[in-house]
């Protein structure tokens, strides 16, 4: 069954690196799955995370050529193409990257539930980046709608 989800996915990388558009993801079923992760496990948000961070890892780093600069522009447009919301970079310093998300599909105009629950999207950068740098990366979110904030913001440093 595994080899089935892995070849559909890696079917649809294969053509949105070839330029072929299949349609953006509805948030409202994704926002549904990672609700119901509530009652599949306490640890359901580092699940998301580690989630995100592999898929980014295993399933589309390789398929990105460069470091961490052609790595941030593909994120940016990737996250753009999905839906996710529109990221950008919007600092570097001393070993970390700061990325404010807007309109994120997780949380944006959500009512506040008290907490962040941008998880995965936070996953997906820690993975790129860790294939990138070669050194473990931890990604922090700092704002999220989930928090009653206009944007998400996430800082990533390497893990010395």
């Amino acid at each position: 069954m595994i080899e089935r989800w892995e070849k559909a996915i890696n079917t649809e990388l294969d053509d949105y690196f070839a330029g072929k558009k299949r349609g953006k993801e509805s948030i409202m079923s994704k926002r549904a799955i990672i609700y119901s992760l509530e009652w599949l496990s306490v640890g359901y948000f580092s699940a998301l995370y580690m989630a995100g961070k592999k898929f980014a890892k295993h399933s589309l780093a390789e398929r990105i050529n460069g470091k961490v600069p052609d790595a941030n522009r593909f994120l940016e447009k990737f996250f753009n193409d999905l839906g996710f919301g529109k990221l950008k970079v919007i600092g570097t310093q001393n070993g970390r990257y700061v990325y404010r998300l807007e309109h994120c599909s997780t949380c944006w105009e959500m009512p506040p539930v008290g907490k962040q629950v941008c998880f995965f999207e936070a996953g997906l950068i820690a993975g790129i980046l860790e294939a990138k740098i070669g050194k473990r990366i931890t990604v922090t979110e700092t704002l999220c709608g989930g928090l009653g904030d206009d944007c998400d913001e996430f800082i990533a440093r390497v893990d010395e």
